[in-house]
């Protein structure tokens, strides 16, 4: 039995749901600015990852379910704006990563570097992604010739991400102890 009462697990409840709101807007905004910054260089469309920092921080301060939601209701936004396609494949390659990431942080008991639990995120999308583009929409193109170039961005679009959520751990922590 809970040592919490109804009210206190309501209030508790209502909390997370709150704070899971205010990062997916947090990665929809991320997202839209990424948008406007140039694509990466290389054979195949490559963005950099800024959303990933509203997800893991989700991860990390409120839950594996909440993340996955966050990862989900973000590429429906990405469905929404612009179109099927980049909806799906934004979609494979999200919830691969958050999955992953998931995976991780259960694996290693939640004493996980924040920048492997970025670079894995980052390189599984990235795999996601293919795997969308590969067997549904029959890109053709060379795995070969692509997974070296989706290996080195990942980890650069990982280093990047996990650089943007280090640098705002404190003011995190602070806002997750301070209201809750």
């Amino acid at each position: 039995m809970s040592t919490l009462s109804r009210e206190e697990r309501k209030t508790v409840s209502i909390q997370r749901l709150t704070r899971s709101a205010v990062l997916l807007a947090a990665a929809l905004v991320l997202g839209l600015i990424e948008g406007f910054l140039p694509p990466l260089p290389a054979p195949v469309p490559l963005r950099y990852g800024l959303a990933n920092v509203a997800v893991m921080a989700t991860l990390i301060f409120i839950g594996s379910f909440e993340a996955f939601s966050v990862a989900f209701l973000k590429s429906i936004f990405v469905f929404m704006t612009r179109g099927l396609i980049a909806g799906a494949v934004s979609m494979t390659g999200t919830l691969l990563s958050v999955g992953v990431m998931i995976a991780l942080e259960r694996l290693f008991k939640r004493r996980i570097s924040i920048f492997l639990l970025s670079i894995s995120g980052a390189i599984a999308h990235n795999i996601g992604q293919l795997i969308f583009l590969t067997l549904f929409m029959q890109y053709r193109i060379s795995v070969l010739l692509v997974g070296p170039y989706l290996l080195v961005f990942g980890i650069l679009t990982g280093i990047l991400s996990g650089a943007l959520l280090y640098a705002m751990m404190r003011p995190l922590q602070s806002f997750f102890r301070r209201n809750g």
